[in-house]
């Protein structure tokens, strides 16, 4: 049965609308950078989305949970830092900035709130 929005994570659901608004931006990179810094980006973006998708299937191991939502959190600070020399570089406008990293900080709160909450279960 495909999955709808009601029984989606909400990281995953922002994460995905996240990986779509950020596609349009990235294509818009000049063609020296679309197989460098873009490429970079989309990599680390596939990273987060396949770690968010093995966490939520951990059932029966915190500590390997927990490693795969920080290994999230990293990709993620990685992804700001790369945003943030793509605007230096004027790669995008700021209001691009300002939206992508705005929905990258609220993705970090609700990973924030999932990590808290898996080393507080016990399994």
């Amino acid at each position: 049965m495909p999955q709808t929005k009601q029984n989606q994570l909400l990281i995953y659901q922002k994460y995905v609308d996240l990986i779509e608004y950020a596609y349009n931006l990235l294509r818009k990179f000049p063609k020296s950078e679309k197989f460098a810094m873009a490429a970079h980006i989309k990599d680390s973006m596939y990273t987060v989305l396949k770690y968010i998708l093995r966490a939520n299937k951990v059932y029966n191991n915190r500590q390997v949970r927990v490693d795969m939502l920080n290994a999230i959190d990293a990709e993620i600070q990685l992804q700001k830092v790369l945003v943030r020399m793509a605007h230096k570089n004027r790669y995008i406008s700021n209001q691009n900035y300002m939206e992508w990293s705005r929905r990258l900080d609220e993705i970090g709160r609700i990973l924030g709130g999932w990590i808290k909450s898996t080393v507080g279960q016990d399994i």
